[in-house]
């Protein structure tokens, strides 16, 4: 009814899942960047999780389309299946032939890996995508636990997406699945969109359909943002009921009456929008049962960019006015020394902040660094070599006890790696304080080698017999025995007792661009992009990468991929953390601190985990 009112070519807010109306906003963009980059690893899981509603199935739906080479997938879309049954589902996804009165779990698994090794030999990366994965039970989650053990010498055979609502997450987390969680190399949470991502969402939908002007008032707007909570299927939903109303009164433009009207008729009662500050459960509740019933969400048109790649979506469809959805209060600006500053404080100290050399403005030293004493420090003393026995029986708890921090302390003393003292990291995300000051966190899960090969100091979380978070600081790696820094100084450890209170959670402090961007691909635009190609012409072969462009260009696509088979990462052309934190430490950028530079025994480097 609507549309023919207001000349749109169809119904632009309709929850079927229609590609042509895929819109991605920047966590979007990001969690399906895991996804690429974890089909290009080699074996492991990735874990993918949101709310109802929040996109989870569009970003699958995005990789699905967007396939890197050589990957074969097998999609689960119904999880709540017996362990045999989802070996068998298996099998059939990947064509695999299997016998009538022949499907017991170990004739299933012995054929899949039989074809696993066929794929591996041929090149070929099997990827299984498990959606709704919060209703696997237990001993199913613990097979497909199993299915990582098929592998080759070097190789895992098979990946594992697994996506699902955040009850998985909790799941996983429960003494029973603690294999399982160990195993998890990538994770990533969606969460609902911000009030900017919500106008821009809306435009962009009234955009594709075929109409350039506001539908919506910016007050409108908010009001939709307030009531939907951000939650992009509920937002199709009212703005459908908004749109339909204003049509029946004759308006021109979306109201927040109008909204407050449609928000009444989904949810079936009286709802106060000016004394409305937040979104109403009441209102989420009766809005879920009605989705219940649908099937699909929201989406945004996919626009190929001139390099192909599948970063390069569609750029904002209207510029936004100054008196339209006020902006979101930036972040502090990123204060670091500059280059000649960070190199002379190098000659004092351990290690200062890496310098943001190619920032486009002079930028100015944080408080912590402008404020501390002139004098060189005098180095910790480390201590002798704990004895192994001290990671066994009754002494563990005392190790424990003595080596053990919270979080919080355990990242200040992390960042005086990089030469900053911060009294007050807070309690609850210290690594948000870090960001204030320039610097990033990166929180994984792996091995020794995955340390050795990024060569950083890290935060490793151990076991604690309490069952709290408690984490210790490895600030150098040798071959037989590690450092850990203290509050009263430096402790060796041997590497066997490290690995034995360790649970494979681990977290890196890196120096991300000046622009403060963590994933930088085709479609990006801006400094950030500068930087990075200035960064790569200073890489040994890379020189002659020509201009200053902002833009990611083919050239630049090209010499990142070549940087990343240089260090052995996967040449996905995609400038995310791992490759970010290589290049940093291929161009020797000043002040940068290593695990392996402070450790008696070197450690030699790995192949990118």
């Amino acid at each position: 009814m609507y549309p023919k009112y207001f000349g749109l070519k169809e119904p632009s807010f309709s929850i079927a899942p229609d590609p042509h109306y895929l819109f991605l906003s920047e966590q979007h963009r990001e969690a399906l960047a895991h996804l690429l980059y974890g089909a290009g690893e080699s074996g492991g899981f990735v874990l993918l999780t949101g709310e109802v509603g929040t996109g989870k199935t569009t970003v699958c739906r995005a990789f699905l389309e967007q396939l890197p080479e050589g990957v074969d997938v097998a999609l689960i879309l119904n999880p709540a299946q017996t362990a045999n049954e989802l070996l068998l589902n298996l099998c059939e996804e990947f064509r695999i032939p299997v016998s009538e009165g022949k499907r017991s779990i170990k004739v299933l698994v012995d054929r899949l890996n039989q074809y696993l090794l066929e794929a591996h030999g041929q090149g070929r990366r099997p990827v299984l995508i498990i959606d709704e994965a919060q209703n696997l039970q237990p001993q199913v989650l613990e097979q497909i636990r199993l299915l990582t053990n098929l592998e080759t010498t070097k190789h895992k055979l098979l990946q594992i997406f697994l996506i699902g609502q955040p009850e998985l997450r909790r799941m996983l987390d429960s003494e029973q699945l603690r294999q399982l969680n160990q195993r998890i190399t990538a994770r990533f949470h969606l969460t609902p969109l911000n009030l900017r991502e919500t106008g821009d969402y809306i435009r962009h939908r009234v955009a594709v359909a075929g109409v350039d002007r506001p539908l919506f008032t910016a007050s409108a707007i908010r009001h939709i943002y307030r009531y939907s909570g951000g939650i992009p299927r509920l937002v199709n939903i009212l703005c459908d009921r908004a749109l339909l109303g204003t049509c029946v009164t004759r308006g021109s433009q979306v109201t927040p009456l109008i909204v407050a009207k449609a928000a009444h008729e989904v949810q079936g009662g009286a709802i106060e929008v000016a004394r409305q500050p937040a979104v109403r459960p009441a209102f989420l509740a009766a809005a879920a049962f009605v989705l219940a019933l649908g099937a699909g969400w929201w989406g945004g048109e996919w626009l190929d960019n001139v390099d192909g790649d599948p970063f390069g979506f569609v750029a904002k469809i209207f510029s936004r006015q100054a008196d339209e959805l006020p902006p979101e209060p930036e972040p502090e600006p990123i204060a670091l020394p500059d280059a000649q500053a960070a190199t002379a404080a190098a000659a004092t100290k351990e290690s200062v902040p890496v310098a943001a050399s190619l920032a486009p403005s002079e930028p100015t030293p944080p408080p912590e660094l402008a404020d501390a004493p002139a004098e060189t420090p005098t180095p910790d003393e480390v201590l002798p070599l704990i004895a192994m026995t001290s990671f066994e029986g009754d002494a563990l708890d005392a190790t424990l006890e003595r080596l053990a921090m919270p979080e919080a302390d355990a990242v200040s003393l992390l960042a005086q790696r990089w030469g900053l003292e911060l009294d007050d990291l807070g309690s609850d995300e210290p690594c948000a304080r870090l960001a204030r000051v320039g610097l990033s966190c990166e929180q994984e899960q792996g091995t020794l080698g995955n340390l050795r090969y990024f060569d950083l100091p890290a935060l490793l979380r151990v076991a604690s017999p309490d069952g709290a978070r408690r984490f210790v600081v490895l600030s150098a790696l040798g071959e037989s025995e590690a450092t850990l820094d203290l509050a009263t100084g430096r402790e060796r450890v041997p590497v066997a007792g490290l690995e034995r209170i360790w649970t494979g959670h681990y977290t890196l402090v890196w120096q991300p661009p000046p622009g403060g961007s963590t994933l930088i691909a085709s479609g990006s635009w801006g400094e950030d992009v500068r930087w990075l190609r200035q960064l790569l012409s200073r890489v040994p072969g890379l020189e002659d990468l020509p201009g200053d462009s902002p833009r990611f260009d083919a050239a630049l696509d090209a010499a990142l991929r070549t940087f990343q088979t240089s260090r052995g990462l996967q040449p996905d052309g995609i400038a995310g953390p791992r490759t970010l934190i290589q290049l940093n430490q291929a161009v020797e950028m000043p002040g940068l601190p290593r695990l392996g530079g402070m450790s008696a025994v070197s450690a030699p480097g790995v192949g990118a985990p």
